[in-house]
C-alpha cells in the first residue's frame, strides 16, 4: 500500500508543474496572438501603441511561470531517474535554456531585430553547454565504469591519492569508505586515473 502511495505522490509532483507549464505556455502563445490583432478591435484600438510594452508584461510573467514549473518537471523526472546532484544540475540548466529563451524573445520584442535575438539564444545554448558539460563527462564515464566494471563493491582500492573500500557504485560517483572518512570520486576522475587493487591483508 505504501508503494502505491509513494508511486502517486511521484506522479502528481511530476504531472503537476507539467500542466501548469503547458497552460502557460498556452496563454502566452493566445495573448500575444490577441495582442497582435488589437488593431482589428476598435474598442481596444488605443492599446495599439502599447503593443511591445504589453508583449513584454505577458512574456516576461508567463514566461517565468513556465520556467519554473518546467524545471520542477524536469528535477522531479531526473530525481526518479538519476541522483540528487545530477537533478539539481538539470533544473539548473533547465533555467539557463528557458530564461535564455525569455530574455531573446524579450530582445527581439524591444529592438525589433531578429538576428539580435538569434544572437542571444546562441549565448544561451552556449552557457547550458558549458553548464552541462561537466555533468555529462561524469555520465559518460559511469557509463564505461558500469559496462567495464574494473571496481567492484566491497573491493579495496587506491584511486589516485585516495584508499578505501568501495561502497557504492553511481552514475556520477565510485564511494570509498576507509576508517576516517567517505570520500566520493567522480566518475570520470576514476577513469582518467591509476587505479590501483589492494591485495587483502593477511
Amino acid at each position: 500500500m505504501s508503494n502505491s502511495t509513494s508511486q502517486r505522490k511521484a506522479v502528481t509532483s511530476a504531472t503537476g508543474p507539467l500542466f501548469i507549464t503547458v497552460l502557460a505556455i498556452v496563454g502566452l502563445l493566445a495573448i500575444l496572438s490577441f495582442t497582435s490583432k488589437l488593431e482589428e478591435y476598435e474598442l481596444l484600438s488605443f492599446l495599439v501603441p502599447y503593443e511591445s510594452a504589453i508583449s513584454v508584461v505577458v512574456v516576461a510573467i508567463l514566461g517565468h511561470i513556465g520556467v519554473q514549473s518546467g524545471t520542477k518537471w524536469v528535477y522531479a523526472i531526473a530525481q526518479r531517474q538519476t541522483t540528487e546532484d545530477v537533478a539539481r544540475t538539470l533544473r539548473v540548466i533547465a533555467r539557463l535554456v528557458g530564461y535564455g529563451l525569455i530574455f531573446s524573445f524579450l530582445v527581439s520584442v524591444v529592438t525589433d531585430n531578429a538576428v539580435a535575438a538569434l544572437t542571444m539564444g546562441s549565448f544561451a545554448g552556449l552557457v547550458a553547454g558549458f553548464a552541462s558539460q561537466t555533468v555529462m563527462g561524469h555520465t559518460v564515464a559511469g557509463v564505461f565504469l558500469a559496462i567495464f566494471r574494473p571496481v567492484g563493491l566491497g573491493e579495496n582500492v587506491t584511486i589516485g591519492r585516495e584508499t578505501g573500500v568501495v561502497a557504492d557504485i553511481t552514475l556520477m560517483h565510485i564511494v570509498l569508505d576507509s576508517e576516517e572518512k567517505r570520500v566520493l570520486i567522480p566518475s570520470s576522475t576514476v577513469v582518467g586515473s591509476i587505479l590501483i587493487k589492494n591485495k587483502p591483508s593477511e
